[in-house]
């Protein structure tokens, strides 16, 4: 073995476990955005524009319609201009809702009535490649390689054990316990042609509104 493939395995062995998308820790931002009010009950989030040089929001006027299906009575489009359209629970507020100079978007939101027991987070690493492969590393083998192979590994292996729901080359749907004994249900989506990593959690959600959430976060 070379010296250089010596310490790469040594570095491999070193690398800390990933961890898992944790409701309970919060991903708090200076980020302002403004939540509106559209037809059927939807919403749209304008958010603050990193990279703004007049307008200091982006906009909150979708630039396409919501979804034919999907929507039950428990759920709603939610639209911003970094996410498009995501399925979200029905009187969830929205916490947090922020965009990176990247693309990188992530929005928060948590049940008024049970703020510590039914919380969504949906995010992306945008146009940051190194970020897709060590978040995709963790849960998919084509990202896992990719990373190696460019030196992108940051974690390997999981902090805990997890329950694989459903997988395919480019998402692993799967459940686990955080350190608080909360379920967490989460998909993960990578790219096809595009390198880039999508990441949907739900805690305290009910079968019917959770499956349909994370299947329109798929479908995507």
């Amino acid at each position: 073995m070379s010296s250089i493939a010596w310490a790469l395995a040594l570095t491999l062995q070193a690398l800390p476990p990933c961890k898992l998308p944790d409701l309970d820790q919060s991903h708090p931002s200076t980020s302002a955005f403004e939540v509106r009010p559209l037809a059927n009950g939807d919403l749209a989030v304008a958010m603050t524009d990193p990279v703004a040089d007049g307008e200091p929001m982006l906009s909150a006027t979708p630039d396409s319609a919501a979804p034919a299906d999907g929507r039950t009575s428990a759920s709603v489009w939610l639209w911003s201009e970094a996410s498009d359209w995501l399925l979200v629970p029905a009187g969830f507020a929205v916490d947090v809702a922020a965009v990176g100079v990247n693309g990188s978007w992530v929005i928060e939101m948590h049940d008024p009535k049970a703020p510590d027991q039914r919380r969504f987070r949906a995010s992306s690493t945008g146009a940051c490649v190194g970020c897709a492969y060590g978040a995709g590393a963790a849960y998919l083998e084509a990202y896992a390689t990719a990373a190696r192979d460019n030196e992108f590994l940051y974690c390997e292996g999981l902090e805990r054990p997890i329950v694989r729901d459903d997988a395919g080359p480019e998402h692993l749907r799967f459940h686990f316990d955080n350190p608080r004994g909360a379920r967490h249900d989460a998909i993960v989506v990578i790219g096809g042609e595009d390198i880039g990593y999508r990441e949907l959690v739900v805690s305290g959600l009910d079968e019917s509104l959770r499956d349909p959430i994370i299947a329109a976060f798929a479908d995507d």
